[in-house]
């Protein structure tokens, strides 16, 4: 299966300014490119804490929601459209997999991305980076990932609307 991080940063490497901060801080162009991708893949994991930041729930494909807890969402679990698990990122993948599932993107937040990312378990990453810079917040991989030159390779580059750059690396 192919796993994609999409991440939307600030110039100073943030996603949000706390936990809990919406994610309406992006430009319409970057939504546009993060509703592709995750309808493309038909399934976008996230945490439970970018799953509450979220305006609404998304259309149109699976929110797999990672949580320590699934069992305070289940009156809002809906069967292939919204689901709670608490299952390792291997795990995940195997059962999507198994379910169909060619593609899969990873759409936040730090803990979620981090977790995959030590794990070797993301093909693909793609960052919007957005000109703002929040000073203090949430880093993308918080403090415990590092990647290299010799495992990353840069893919593209390209303006995405006005002032944004979307990155693409693929992971070797």
């Amino acid at each position: 299966m192919q796993t994609i991080l999409i991440a939307a940063i600030t110039l100073d490497g943030k996603i949000a300014k706390h936990a809990l901060h919406n994610v309406d801080w992006t430009s319409s162009a970057d939504k546009r490119f993060f509703k592709e991708q995750t309808e493309k893949a038909g399934v976008v994991i996230v945490g439970s804490h970018t799953y509450q930041a979220l305006p609404k729930p998304l259309k149109n494909r699976l929110t797999l929601v990672m949580t320590r807890s699934p069992h305070l969402y289940k009156e809002r679990e809906v069967p292939n459209v919204l689901e709670f698990k608490n299952t390792a990122p291997r795990g995940i993948l195997k059962e999507l997999s198994e379910r169909g599932f060619k593609r899969a993107v990873i759409g936040g937040g730090a803990e979620i991305y981090a977790l995959f990312l030590r794990e070797k378990l993301v093909d693909e990453l793609y960052f919007t980076i957005a000109p703002k810079i929040f000073g203090r917040g949430v880093s993308i991989f918080g403090n415990d990932v590092e990647l290299n030159a010799e495992t990353l390779k840069l893919t593209e580059v390209k303006r995405l609307g006005d002032d944004e750059v979307l990155v693409k690396y693929k992971v070797l």
